[in-house]
């Protein structure tokens, strides 16, 4: 039985190196690399470019290197997580989609390699995902009330951006066409402080995009929960309680 081969902080300081290097094709080549040499695609997902992408991001605030850098190593990020998601997804439910699910960053915010990373471990989990980048308020409200979303997931990456989003959270809320619909947050804010989340209105944190599966499956389950419980004219113009029952 082959061995796996584990990623390293030292893989993640080469990687870093590859990524900002003006050779493009550095970086890919390193992962083709792990990837033969044992690596899972999910270990290179998790444990060399999310680690990686928080690097650059300490590497910005400690000014080593500036936006415009981290901006086009985060792109080439993206495109080798995109290079590397038909492997990854080879072995994804072919069942009925589990739920649906939104996620996006509140504007503002830069980045979204973290929400397409999970919004694949949610399509190889067997979800119907919508990963954008930050929607205006007034689209994400659109969207949900037209098209009926189980799960809201945002990315925080400034604490700064959290009265804004306890707002959108809120008026999501109302808007949705889903009376029972989650929240799913995550962030290095709310790895720092759990309590946050309850202040802004999220149901439920998730740590790594590992993890975010299971906790939308949890938050689905309650969803589901509520609805069987509410009173049936409680459901009011947000949509028909059987709404609810024909995802299953």
């Amino acid at each position: 039985m082959a061995i796996a081969r584990e990623l390293s902080e030292h893989d993640v300081d080469t990687f870093v190196a590859a990524i900002r290097s003006p050779d493009s094709e550095r970086a890919e080549q390193f992962i083709r690399a792990v990837l033969a040499e044992g690596a899972s695609v999910e270990a290179v997902y998790l444990d060399l470019l999310a680690p990686s992408a928080r690097r650059l991001g300490e590497m910005w605030e400690s000014d080593e290197c500036d936006f415009v850098e981290v901006t086009v190593s985060l792109g080439r990020m993206q495109r080798l997580l995109r290079d590397l998601s038909q492997v990854f997804l080879a072995d994804a439910s072919r069942t009925e989609p589990v739920g649906s699910v939104v996620l996006t960053c509140i504007p503002g915010e830069q980045h979204t390699l973290g929400i397409i990373m999970v919004g694949e471990f949610l399509l190889r989990d067997g979800w119907r995902v919508m990963v954008g980048a930050p929607w205006s308020e007034s689209d994400l409200l659109t969207m949900v009330g037209t098209e009926w979303y189980d799960v809201i997931g945002f990315s925080v990456g400034s604490e700064s951006r959290l009265p804004l989003l306890k707002r959108d959270i809120r008026r999501i809320k109302s808007a949705s066409r889903n009376p029972h619909v989650q929240f799913l947050v995550g962030g290095q804010v709310f790895s720092d402080d759990p309590s946050l989340a309850d202040e802004i209105g999220a149901n439920a944190i998730a740590g790594d995009a590992r993890e975010a599966a299971p906790i939308a499956r949890r938050l689905l389950e309650a969803s589901r929960r509520a609805a069987f419980d509410a009173p049936r004219e409680a459901i009011g113009d947000h949509g028909k309680f059987s709404d609810a029952l024909e995802r299953d």
